[in-house]
């Protein structure tokens, strides 16, 4: 933004937006709706952008050479200064995996394609050994970057193509891209929080609002003070009220775009909102990009280390990321960007751009050939590593699948057990029961009896349970269910295997119990497998353990069941139950390491080499899939 244009209450909202995103990393809980300070990132880059662009095309002096060298001026020395201090920190405290994780990360963080990165390998924003991936937060990078290669050429093509229709025309794809965003959220919540195309409309907003300031508004301090009124009020509200829970973007995440948008609409008029405004928030929002870029590793690493992040720790980790933002902003933005200006793209592209990624490349190369560097820490960290990376979906593929393959039937290789032509039975349900596979196919054999594996993401196998699903995700299950019912019904199979994650809510009792009673009388012999203790850190606490020589205790007590059990196995004797805590909670006590085997892929999931020792264990006592060790069936 040019001097003469320079707006103070951009800068504010900008502390608005990174403020947010800090105290909700420090502690969800501290602010649950704190990740839209991001979605407010975005409208505010989607209106600079595009202010800036119109106004050199409307002028026709735009050039794309010379609008990426800017992007690269303004984005690239402060990342690439943040990628070198985090590869730095992570060659000495990560784990093999995790610190060949980070250098991909870092490279595709420089090339603007991390999002779809940290999508494939973390998945979930909110799960929990997300909170321990120090580049993480660069997704966001990814579709601004992402962003800046098809915004500008769409709104050059629709200046030409009908200049008097401008806004029309992509006022009307912001409505279409919030209606698709939507859409997608409910059918890819994961793809969609991550991926561009569910983020567009968030920029593009904020595009739009930048072409309809380029004329000359009159707007009075009346409708100002509406309009800042109401956009605190949609930033404050989605602030408190959204939470990890809550399907994003979609229409969730246009309250707060809209709020946004409404604050930098009323700063037009000349009516600055007095707290954007004010010298602490100007500040802020100058060092914003740099604090947005410092603050996560500091807080993933410290998840990492297993420090709680209480308020004392909190203020100490605030007072370092603002002192590190300034020193960033001062000694490598600013500088950056005025010399930037007087270099040629070729040299800007290759010295700011290139030889970074040139280096992240070779780093990034070394770490994989050497495999993370396993030496640093005793063979053991590598030995359990290499169990977490057993998933059960993965192996496991095309058998089991994503909600939005609901459709998907059954196939004939998905099987499990016996090797044998004729099918015996079904396993069904959510992606429990894909983790209960490998434990499945083992207590299987004994007993000559092969199953079709057939499970799906978020589904319990329930007949009208939704669990606090999204609407699309509660209708694909129904639908799924209903097949799956109607496929014992038809089939009569001699065995039903029903797993998942059940829930503790006793008032879930009659649909689970209407669901097994259909099940007991179109087949032969019904199979329950109950929930496995979820454990705190099961998957990296005793890996952390070991490389740090701590004294952490990884275990838990075992949780009491819901009383809905015992009144449906009085009910139904016939049914039989398999318990896999037999294995993982000895003595009421649970723990994710047995018998030097890491049992846990997550913190609830079980990996496929805890799943077959759960099994193996089992048979060892005398127990298979329809019997236990004194041969009831």
């Amino acid at each position: 933004m040019t001097r003469e244009k320079y707006r103070t209450d951009i800068d504010g909202l900008r502390a608005v937006a990174v403020i947010a995103v800090f105290v909700h990393h420090l502690n969800t809980a501290w602010l649950p709706g704190g990740f839209i300070g991001v979605d407010i990132f975005f409208v505010i880059s989607g209106f600079l952008i595009t202010s800036q662009v119109f106004a050199e095309v409307r002028e026709g002096r735009f050039s794309l050479r010379r609008f990426y060298q800017r992007r690269i001026n303004r984005i690239v020395p402060a990342l690439a200064t943040v990628l070198l201090a985090s590869v730095v920190v992570g060659a000495f405290l990560l784990s093999p995996v995790d610190l060949m994780r980070l250098n991909a990360t870092a490279l595709f963080s420089l090339l603007g394609v991390s999002n779809f990165y940290i999508w494939i390998t973390y998945g979930n924003y909110f799960a929990a050994d997300a909170s321990e991936a120090p580049l993480l937060h660069t997704w966001s990078l990814g579709i601004e970057e992402q962003f800046y290669v098809v915004w500008p050429l769409l709104v050059v093509l629709v200046y030409r193509l009908a200049p008097r229709h401008l806004l029309l025309v992509l006022g009307v794809g912001v409505a279409l891209a919030v209606a698709f965003s939507h859409y997608a959220t409910g059918m890819f919540a994961t793809a969609s929080y991550y991926l561009l195309p569910t983020r567009f409309f968030e920029l593009m907003l904020g595009g739009w609002l930048g072409l309809y300031l380029q004329q000359p508004r009159a707007i009075g301090r009346v409708r100002a003070g509406v309009c800042t009124v109401l956009g605190y009020l949609l930033i404050g509200v989605s602030l408190a009220w959204l939470g990890e829970g809550a399907p994003f973007p979609g229409l969730n995440a246009l309250w707060p775009c809209l709020g946004a948008a409404l604050l930098i609409y009323a700063g037009a008029g000349g009516a600055r909102s007095p707290l954007l405004s004010s010298r602490p928030m100007v500040f802020i929002g100058l060092i914003s990009y740099s604090l947005y870029l410092w603050h996560w590793p500091l807080i993933a690493y410290l998840n990492y280390l297993g420090v709680p992040i209480t308020l004392g720790v909190g203020g100490a980790v605030v007072v370092v990321a603002v002192l590190l933002s300034w020193l960033s902003w001062r000694y490598v933005e600013v500088p950056m960007r005025r010399s930037g200006v007087q270099l040629r793209f070729a040299q800007v592209f290759f010295r700011r751009f290139a030889v970074p990624a040139l280096g992240l490349v070779l780093v990034a190369g070394v770490t994989q050939q050497f495999e993370g560097f396993p030496q640093r820490f005793s063979a053991k960290v590598e030995s359990l590593e290499a169990m977490t990376l057993s998933k059960p979906a993965e192996i496991r593929r095309g058998c089991h699948v994503v909600n939005a393959l609901y459709t998907t039937g059954p196939k004939d290789d998905c099987r499990l057990g016996a090797e044998k032509p004729a099918i015996d039975g079904i396993l069904v349900g959510d992606s429990f029961a894909n983790h209960f596979s490998g434990m499945v196919d083992i207590l299987a054999r004994p007993d000559n009896i092969s199953l079709m594996d057939y499970t799906i993401d978020n589904c319990l196998p329930v007949l009208g349970y939704t669990g606090g699903m999204s609407p699309v995700y509660a209708t694909h299950c129904d639908l799924r269910n209903a097949r799956v019912f109607d496929l014992i019904e038809r089939n009569r199979y001699r065995y039903v295997v029903l797993a998942g994650s059940w829930p503790r809510d006793e008032a879930a009792k009659g649909i689970i119990e209407d669901s097994i009673r259909h099940a007991v009388e179109h087949s032969g012999q019904v199979i329950v497998i109950l929930n496995n203790q979820p454990i705190d850190k099961a998957a990296t606490c005793p890996i952390r353990r070991l490389m740090f020589d701590l004294q952490r205790q990884c275990e838990t007590d075992e949780s009491s069941r819901p009383h809905y059990w015992a009144q449906i196995r009085a009910k139904y004797p016939q049914v039989r139950f398999i318990d896999p805590n037999q294995v993982i909670c000895p003595g009421q006590r649970c723990s994710p390491l047995i018998d030097g085997k890491l049992l846990y892929l997550d913190n609830a999931h079980l990996n496929e080499v805890g799943s077959r020792f759960i099994g193996q264990t089992l048979l060892e006592r005398g127990y298979s899939l329809l019997r236990d060790p004194v041969g009831r069936s």
